[in-house]
């Protein structure tokens, strides 16, 4: 669970907490300061109890879109009486002059405050179907059925979820470092990962210090960029925060606008221009309010449904991401040990020409070497992302709001990635029934294998609103097929290159062992540089980011402005007595300045 400090993230987690019956709550902040220091995992259920079905009163709610029928004039009679008869609350209660239509796309929250006159013969058909409504349990927090290919039904076992609730990363205080070391700990001890949740405050414009978080976990998690989902707190479906609102717009409008500007921001930080995610708007203010209530809960099952349809990621290993003031302390560094690499080469080359010509091939050979591991290391990671069974998907999200006359459809369009692929559509609306179905569906092929999936989605259920996600998935091993091929014939290439290198290089090592003691101690010292720089660019776990952070606490602190001299025998003397890979070189060890 992600997100900037005071927008959200604990009071939603105590919110999930106290629905399923928890008993551990997360710190809340006075809205000026963090609360949250470190990574917590919240267990948000009782002990050997799955997720909870969340039951409410199916009531007609502000924050609902309502269409207008083919017939406004009976559309408005009809809510007009049935509203009467349900609502007893100032804050959502909407009335209409008589004979004025609501114009489509409006919530009732625009109605004007005259009088509801009530017509005859509708008081007990309105009763009937409150009746009707409050018997009927909506929502689900166990993982939903699934619609496969076939329009049928799957039924998962029951699940249990677990939250790792993580501090904000946005550098006030020189801790990002810290929090994502803390953070990917606690991800490796959990084994893995279902979904990234963000938590974002409505309202709150996209800042760079968002932009910032976003990209960090996009690029620090990979492996999750397709399970996403953004949580909108203090939604205020009552616009009680902001009565302009109630003039001007909708609760439904501000939720479509705050998906689209987020979609847009992850489109354009992300350079993913087929970005989708999930959007959930909640408001836990509720204060007891019985409409209120029942959309959080409905909100809160909507929540567990898409937790339920991802598939867990397995995770167990994970490198160190570094941030900007880590990466502007080692650029300090590099530059500095680039230079002491130059000039104890240019000191070899006087002293004896053969000797400095040796160690300029061999610096030049470790470039080389070094240049072959990040290109041997790029295409492990790249076929590890690739070559697998998992499923590359192409997704896309529908929602359609009720309707009192007919029912809510979408059409869908969806294009495979290899020419075996299966489909589905996931009911993310968060009824206990499931009411979607899949109409039609025809596939067309288009070439190269792929196939144009077209589907026709609706719910053939009065007053039930359509929520969910339609997803074409195909093995990535399959899509990735001749991308794989390629890579493992560039993977032998250059792992019999580096071998070749790194054999030539001892060869290189045993010659300069026979140089003169002055040369000696030039070459320890040209060697330490290498392998510290080396070490520096190479990619870190977390265990060897804890074992460096003193030093980077200490230049972090400022205390006291470091010379080039000191940063550099500092960072020396704990990577060597302290990283257990180069302890071979202690013996022979130098200063390096």
């Amino acid at each position: 669970v992600l997100g900037l400090s005071q927008h959200g993230k604990s009071t939603f987690l105590n919110s999930l907490v106290e629905k399923q019956g928890g008993a551990l709550r997360a710190a809340v902040g006075n809205g000026t300061e963090r609360c949250t220091f470190q990574p917590q995992v919240y267990k948000l259920h009782p002990p050997d109890k799955p997720t909870q079905v969340l039951e409410f009163a199916d009531l007609p709610k502000p924050c609902q879109n309502l269409c207008v029928a083919d017939d406004p004039a009976q559309y408005n009679d009809a809510m007009r009486s049935y509203w009467k008869e349900l609502s007893r609350n100032e804050d959502y209660k909407a009335n209409v002059k008589h004979g004025e239509p609501l114009v489509s796309g409006r919530s009732l929250l625009q109605a004007t405050n005259s009088e509801i006159p009530v017509r005859k013969g509708w008081r007990q058909s309105v009763k009937r179907k409150l009746s009707e409504a409050r018997g009927r349990a909506v929502g689900l927090a166990k993982q939903h059925p699934a619609v496969d290919d076939w329009g049928g039904t799957k039924s998962p076992p029951q699940i249990q979820v677990h939250a790792l609730d993580t501090p904000g990363v946005e550098d006030t205080k020189g801790e990002d470092d810290e929090h994502i070391q803390n953070i990917i700990d606690a991800v490796i001890n959990l084994g893995s990962l279902s979904a990234l949740v963000m938590v974002t405050k409505c309202g709150c414009p996209i800042t760079p210090a968002w932009k910032k978080q976003i990209l960090r976990y996009w690029r620090q998690f990979p492996m999750m960029r397709a399970q996403w989902i953004f949580v909108h707190t203090a939604s205020d479906p009552y616009a009680k925060n902001n009565p302009q609102r109630r003039k001007a717009s909708s609760f439904e409008a501000a939720c479509a606008n705050r998906v689209r500007v987020v979609t847009e921001a992850m489109q354009d930080l992300t350079q993913d221009k087929t970005f989708s995610a999930a959007h959930i708007f909640v408001e836990c203010d509720i204060e007891d309010e019985e409409v209120l209530e029942a959309v959080l809960a409905k909100k809160h099952n909507n929540f567990f449904t898409h937790i339920a349809n991802f598939v867990p990621v397995h995770i167990d290993n994970l490198p160190f991401q570094k941030g900007p003031r880590l990466l502007e302390i080692d650029g300090a560094l590099l530059a500095s040990i680039d230079a002491i690499v130059e000039a104890s080469t240019e000191t070899l080359m006087e002293v004896q020409n053969s000797l400095g010509q040796l160690l300029d091939l061999r610096n030049k050979h470790a470039q080389e070497t070094e240049h072959h591991r990040q290109e041997l290391a790029a295409i492990e990671m790249e076929l590890k992302q690739i070559d697998h069974d998992g499923d590359v998907e192409n997704v896309e999200h529908f929602r359609e709001p009720w309707r009192l006359f007919g029912y809510p459809a979408a059409q869908i369009r969806l294009m495979s990635r290899h020419s075996i692929f299966t489909t589905s559509v996931i009911d993310a609306s968060g009824y206990r029934k499931q009411y979607l179905k899949v109409k039609s569906q025809t596939n067309t092929p288009m070439g190269e294998g792929r196939q144009l999936v077209e589907m026709t989605i609706h719910t053939p259920h009065l007053l039930t609103s359509m929520s969910g996600k339609a997803v074409v998935a195909s093995k990535s091993s399959d899509v990735y097929a001749d991308r794989i091929k390629l890579l493992k014939e560039n993977q032998k290439q250059l792992s019999e290159i580096l071998e070749e290198e790194l054999a030539a290089q001892r060869l290189e090592e045993e010659e300069v062992g026979v140089c003169q003691q002055e040369e000696q101690h030039t070459v320890r010292r040209h060697k330490i540089a290498i392998e510290m720089r080396d070490f520096i660019k190479m990619p870190w776990t977390c265990e060897t980011y804890r074992t460096m952070r003193p030093f980077y606490d200490e230049v972090k602190a400022g205390q006291k402005k470091l010379s080039t001299k000191d940063l550099l025998q500092r960072f020396q003397r704990l990577w060597l007595e302290n990283v257990p890979e180069y302890a071979h070189l202690v013996e022979e060890a130098v200063d390096v300045m």
